[in-house]
C-alpha cells in the first residue's frame, strides 16, 4: 500500500477520535456554557434546544416552578442541578401547568414522566428509578 492511503488513514482515524471526545464531554461543554451565565442553562432534548432556568440550591428546588400561571415565552422550563446523584421527589403542589419531567444521569436522559397541573389530577408525586444528579422540567406544548 502507498502512502497516501496511511495519511488518508490516519486523518480517518483523528478526526473519529476527535468526534468521539467531543460527543463525550458535551455535558462539560454544557456546564462551561452556563457558567457564564448562573440564571440560564441550555439542554437539549429529542433533538430540540430548550433555555432553562438554573435550579440549584435547596430554595430553588423547593419552589421549582409553582406560581408559574403560563407558559413564560422567553424560557422552557427548568434544570434541578444536584452536587451529587440522588432519589428525589417531584410534586406538583402549586402547579399550575402540566409538565414533562426528564431524569438525567451525567447528562444523560434515563427516564421521564409527566407532572399535571394541580387542579387536573390533585396531589401527584413522582420520582427517578435510580439516583440521578439531573431532572428537567418542560412546559408540555
Amino acid at each position: 500500500m502507498n502512502g497516501k492511503f496511511y495519511q488518508i488513514l490516519i486523518i480517518v482515524l483523528f478526526t473519529y477520535v476527535c468526534g468521539v471526545a467531543i460527543y463525550t464531554s458535551w455535558g462539560l461543554f454544557q456546564i462551561n456554557l452556563r457558567a457564564k451565565n448562573n440564571e440560564w442553562f441550555y439542554y437539549s432534548v429529542n433533538d430540540k434546544l430548550y433555555k432553562l432556568k438554573v435550579a440549584d440550591n435547596e430554595t430553588a428546588y423547593a419552589k421549582g416552578l409553582s406560581g408559574v400561571t403560563k407558559r413564560p415565552g422567553d424560557y422552557d422550563g427548568m434544570i434541578f442541578i444536584f452536587k451529587e446523584k440522588r432519589i428525589m421527589s417531584f410534586w406538583n403542589q402549586g402547579v399550575s401547568l402540566d409538565l414533562d419531567v426528564f431524569w438525567l444521569e451525567d447528562f444523560k436522559v434515563i427516564g421521564n414522566d409527566t407532572l399535571p397541573a394541580f387542579s387536573k389530577s390533585g396531589l401527584k408525586i413522582i420520582t427517578p428509578k435510580q439516583p440521578v444528579n439531573y431532572a428537567i422540567e418542560l412546559f408540555k406544548d
